[in-house]
């Protein structure tokens, strides 16, 4: 007594049409070689002409193409930079594997003069890596592309990065630790001067770092640097020609307890209409009687003594009208913004590369608990000369503006104009 269930009648029906579809095809397989070197060429093409029926090679160079139909048949290998091989006559019986092998020759493609001009890239980590190793100097750079993985949105952002450079004071770098007097920073290979009087220092905080296409820090010295600097050389290098056009406006705050809204923050009355810029519109400029190249001025003490020297002290000191009495107000918070664009366009069938940015800062500080003392030394005691308390506001405003145009009349020859602009003011009230 026989039994049969669904499954296994389903599983011997595919058996039995499998087997009879092996009686009705065959398989072809082979190997497709170079002739001049015999080596296996990978990704060949072999397929059964007149059909849609083929193979590609392998990494051996090898290749199979099942289920072929029964028959005698034309099969024709090609790869692209090799002449096509064609071999009639390939019987393929049923259930059986035919071999066909092929060897290509390479073949010589001519066309027209293809002309590359290419830049090298600057903007890149590995690019930088490489001028690095091949450098007689000791350098440290940061790219374009850490820049925009750090979120740096200015230049002084960026120098956090940079082993061995601290920032400090949100704008200025020192290197190996060394104050602004030790170090020097250059715009495309062009020194920058400082716009504090004081300090030597350039205000990193001006270049906006979408426009930038890397910072180096060179760390000693080369003939093709200047001699004048200790600690390190800072070089900026902006964009040249953009590869897109880019335009950001950027606006930030923020609030120091200290200072922000406070009403004890001290000004006096005595200021211009240009101050929130940074420049003075006059209201401070000195009395006519100092004027005279030859004018001298009385000590306190010499007009203790002489009358004359006394009245003409007293003179200059009443030509000062305006009135510089510190008085009380309340302070804003401390604000930034800035703005840029760039883009790449076509002149006269040359590229023209724009850059141009403009920043403001301002910011305010003050302390109201300071004490300032001075003590003599008396034998075997300190004596009090002076003991007062101390408070102190400062606001300070930062405006810079940059633009770097360049143009390119021949694929050997760039022309680059660059100018730049900065003003810092700083205006400081003081009651003892």
């Amino acid at each position: 007594m026989f039994r049969f269930s669904v499954k296994s009648i389903v599983i011997s029906a595919i058996f039995f049409a499998a087997s009879a579809f092996a009686q009705e095809s065959g398989s072809i397989r082979g190997i497709v070689v170079d002739q001049s070197t015999g080596e296996g060429l990978i990704g060949a093409n072999v397929i059964i002409e007149g059909t849609t029926i083929g193979a590609a090679t392998d990494i051996e160079g090898k290749y199979t193409i099942p289920n072929a139909p029964t028959g005698t048949h034309t099969l024709k290998a090609s790869m692209i930079g090799y002449n096509a091989v064609v071999v009639e006559g390939v019987k393929v019986n049923p259930g059986a594997t035919v071999v066909a092998n092929f060897e290509l020759l390479e073949e010589a493609i001519r066309t027209e003069e293809v002309v590359v001009t290419a830049k090298a890239l600057e903007d890149t980590d590995a690019a930088l890596l490489k001028h690095r190793k091949k450098s007689v100097s000791i350098s440290d750079a940061i790219s374009a592309e850490e820049f925009s993985r750090a979120g740096a949105s200015n230049a002084a952002d960026a120098m956090k990065k940079v082993t061995g450079a601290s920032v400090v004071g949100g704008k200025y770098v020192y290197v190996r630790g060394l104050g602004d007097r030790y170090n020097n920073t250059q715009l495309n290979g062009s020194e920058l001067p400082s716009a504090d009087p004081d300090k030597k220092a350039v205000n990193m905080d001006l270049f906006p770092s979408n426009l930038l296409d890397n910072i180096v820090t060179v760390k000693s010295f080369t003939p093709d640097k200047p001699g004048n600097f200790s600690g390190g050389l800072v070089d900026i290098s902006t964009k040249a020609y953009p590869e897109n056009f880019t335009f950001n406006v950027s606006m930030s705050g923020s609030h120091n307890s200290n200072v922000s809204f406070n009403d004890d923050f001290l000004t006096y009355n005595t200021t211009g209409a240009t101050d929130w810029l940074g420049y003075d519109d006059g209201t401070r400029d000195l009395p006519t009687i100092f004027d005279d190249p030859d004018l001298e001025i009385p000590t306190p003490q010499e007009s203790r003594v002489d009358h004359v020297a006394a009245d003409k002290l007293d003179a200059m000191s009443n030509a000062w009208e305006a009135d510089w009495d510190p008085v009380k107000e309340q302070a804003p918070m401390n604000m930034s913004y800035s703005l840029s664009v760039g883009d790449q366009i076509d002149l006269g069938g040359s590229p023209f590369g724009y850059v141009v940015s403009g920043s403001y800062k301002r910011s305010f500080s003050h302390y109201d608990d300071g004490v300032n003392a001075r003590y003599n030394w008396a034998e075997t005691a300190l004596n009090p000369r002076m003991d007062v308390n101390d408070a102190k506001s400062s606001s300070e405003t930062l405006l810079g503006g940059m633009a770097n145009l360049s143009y390119r009349p021949h694929p050997m020859h760039d022309v680059s104009f660059n100018v730049m602009l900065t003003q810092s003011g700083e205006s400081t009230a003081r009651y003892q």
